[in-house]
């Protein structure tokens, strides 16, 4: 597919985020339908295995989509050194392949899983390439405003991708349907991609050296930069801490306030729908505000939920609780990205958000293997207040470390 010859995206006002800016509507729209596609993959194919293979079953196809997304260095170099639409597009299009091919053979567990891995790769090298760009197609004072916006699409993945994976796997056809559909969307997000413009690469192609000594360049100026540093050690605590909820909630509202697999259902959604209600309140609350200030309130509202939720006496309390801390979970995002895309250079973003993202992945793995052991050791309260606990205790590093120095 040829494209034209690449040119400067001059930076649109955040005022006119949609309305005016057309290439930043088109990568939002991208990222929403390939997110939304993605939980009804991930959702059709356990749905899928479960009977088939059983709980091992599930466990390996679960840390084959998770462990390329541990890769997310190597994937920044490809997001600063390729033109982000041919790349993404690319990703895109793979994808559609992949998960097409696995509609028609719904394989044995060892091929299904060597593609689900290879989704899982695709997916970790578009994710920086998309983050990247919201700096390169909306200004500074726009940046918090458009992150919400972008990020509707990975909130997505996680309230309306599951629901649509569940009624389409038991619709005719089953993981054949739901899986076609998958593959539709990524053929959908590709040709939203069109209308992004042709961005010249971060880096010089010509000035590139090897994937892994690039990587490494990523990897030391994150560390020799004491704000990234700080970035990066506090959101893998944030996801460690947070993520728990993951393991606890079940337990919190199963065993101890006896509410069943409806109030577990309706507790769980409520994250999700927190997460919504906060990303739409920033695309217009956010503009002006400083990313910091942000991150802050964001840390507070998720430490407030996780440790209400360990005291919370009846299932409308832990509801009320999971609102407050999937809006913290939301803005948290927001507040990360806004940061970074504001004091890193453009032609180290594609690898500083991979090796973010790599951060919050290994604060997930770290948060299961905690929550586990908390439960069965102190039970579902306790987990979920030392959990708290500990958030604001990453709440107290990142007001002392941030704002004292900035990024050259």
């Amino acid at each position: 597919m040829a494209e034209p010859s690449p040119t400067p995206a001059a930076p649109v006002s955040g005022t006119r985020l949609l309305s005016g800016n057309p290439a930043f509507r088109s990568l939002c729209a991208s990222r929403a339908v390939s997110f939304v596609g993605d939980g009804i993959t991930t959702t059709a194919l356990v749905l899928l295995v479960a009977p088939r293979d059983g709980p091992t079953g599930v466990g390996l196809l679960l840390a084959a989509n998770a462990l390329p997304r541990l890769g997310g260095p190597l994937a920044g170099v490809l997001a600063d050194r390729v033109r982000t639409r041919r790349l993404m597009m690319r990703c895109e299009l793979a994808s559609a392949l992949v998960i097409g091919l696995t509609a028609i053979t719904l394989p044995p567990l060892p091929v299904l899983t060597g593609l689900v891995a290879v989704a899982g790769i695709l997916a970790t090298i578009r994710n920086p390439a998309g983050r990247s760009l919201v700096p390169v197609l909306v200004d500074a004072a726009g940046r918090a405003p458009a992150n919400a916006l972008f990020g509707l699409g990975r909130t997505l993945s996680l309230t309306v991708g599951p629901g649509l994976g569940g009624v389409l796997g038991a619709a005719p056809g089953g993981a054949h349907t739901a899986l076609a559909v998958d593959a539709a969307t990524f053929l959908a997000s590709a040709l939203l991609l069109r209308g992004l413009p042709a961005i010249e690469p971060a880096r010089d192609p010509g000035a590139v050296t090897g994937v892994w000594a690039e990587a490494g360049d990523g990897v030391r100026y994150v560390v020799a930069i004491r704000q990234l540093s700080v970035l990066v050690l506090s959101l893998f605590l944030l996801v460690a801490f947070a993520a728990v909820d993951n393991v606890a909630l079940v337990f919190l509202t199963g065993d101890v306030i006896h509410a069943g697999p409806a109030g577990y259902g309706v507790a769980a959604g409520a994250f999700g729908v927190g997460m919504v209600l906060a990303s739409l309140a920033c695309t217009r609350l956010a503009r002006g505000r400083r990313p910091i200030a942000l991150l802050v309130v964001a840390v507070v509202a998720t430490g407030a939920g996780t440790v209400v939720n360990g005291l919370a006496p009846v299932l409308a309390v832990v509801v009320v609780a999971q609102l407050v801390a999937g809006a913290g979970n939301a803005v948290e995002n927001i507040g990360y990205d806004t940061v970074v895309q504001d004091v890193v250079p453009r032609r180290f973003l594609g690898r500083v958000f991979g090796t973010i993202g790599t951060a919050a992945q290994l604060g997930a793995a770290f948060a299961y293997a905690l929550g586990s052991f908390l439960v069965g050791v102190v039970g579902a309260r306790a987990t979920f207040v030392l959990a708290g606990t500990g958030t604001f205790l990453v709440l107290l590093l990142l007001v002392q470390s941030l704002p004292r120095q900035d990024v050259p």
